[in-house]
């Protein structure tokens, strides 16, 4: 038994430690999947630093004998909240973004995502119920088994940072790829070639939208608190402007609210 619950304890370690080290690297992304699953904005940003920090604590606590069960109890926790944060946005028909794992992984949740975190939470509760009957373990009574584990961790954490290394290297050369073909795609706008062509294609199909550059055609639209809106009001502030055409209806429309919200 002592054996299997060295194996819980190191597998409820190496899954916060991912998680924990991944929603570090990626901190904007964590906050946008918080607010995404239900949580204010004005506390999504703590929460984003908060949560990989538990995560940390948590496999922290994990590893050594003397505080695994108050580690497992953590996780314990952790893995309800998230399960309860889960099973509501399905049972409300929404799937935002896990983001469980920064951008090592994130995918739209599902049953699936609810079944691995009601696994760990069973692994976590196990850990915690026999963490508080076993022997003072092998971590206290055996350097020599506490040698195989501190390498088995050691490891663990150097093939997590070699990971994390290799996953940001990836990402700033994606990066600098995208801003090479961004600078590549407003240096063609401003040609003189693609403006008349660009022009050219929007007369001949007027469904597809002013031509750019264009002024806004005036307008008056219903307001949801059952006035009226028109553009000359919306200009009337003397600011920048920027009209967004969405859906009620509109599932993807309704998740870029949130974003909408931190622009202004």
């Amino acid at each position: 038994m002592d054996l299997v619950l060295l194996i819980a304890r190191l597998l409820l370690t190496a899954v916060f430690l991912v998680a924990g080290l991944a929603k570090l690297a990626d901190r904007t992304g964590s906050r946008r999947a918080l607010v995404e699953f239900g949580i204010p904005s004005a506390l999504a940003t703590p929460l984003g630093v908060l949560l990989p920090i538990a995560e940390l604590a948590v496999a922290a606590a994990l590893i050594p004998a003397a505080t695994a069960q108050w580690g497992a109890l953590g996780a314990l926790g952790l893995l309800l909240v998230f399960i309860s944060g889960i099973g509501i946005n399905l049972a409300r028909g929404r799937r935002p973004d896990c983001h469980c794992f920064g951008q090592l992984h994130s995918a739209p949740i599902g049953w699936p995502t609810l079944t691995r975190n009601l696994a760990l939470g069973a692994v976590a509760g196990i850990v915690f119920w026999q963490a508080g009957e076993a022997r003072p373990m092998i971590f206290a009574t055996a350097p020599i088994a506490f040698d195989g584990v501190a390498l088995v961790v050691g490891v663990i954490a150097l093939g997590l940072v070699l990971i994390q290394g290799w996953f940001l290297f990836q990402l700033l050369g994606q990066n600098g790829r995208m801003l090479i073909r961004m600078q590549a795609l407003e240096a063609g706008l401003g040609s003189p070639e693609l403006a008349a062509t660009a022009s050219s294609a929007s007369a001949a199909a007027p469904g597809a939208g002013l031509p750019v550059g264009m002024q806004a055609p005036p307008f008056s639209l219903a307001a949801l608190d059952g006035g009226v809106v028109t553009l000359d009001m919306l200009r009337e502030a003397g600011k920048p402007l920027v009209l967004i055409f969405s859906d009620a209806g509109c599932a993807s429309c309704m998740q870029i609210m949130p974003e909408i919200g931190r622009w202004q």
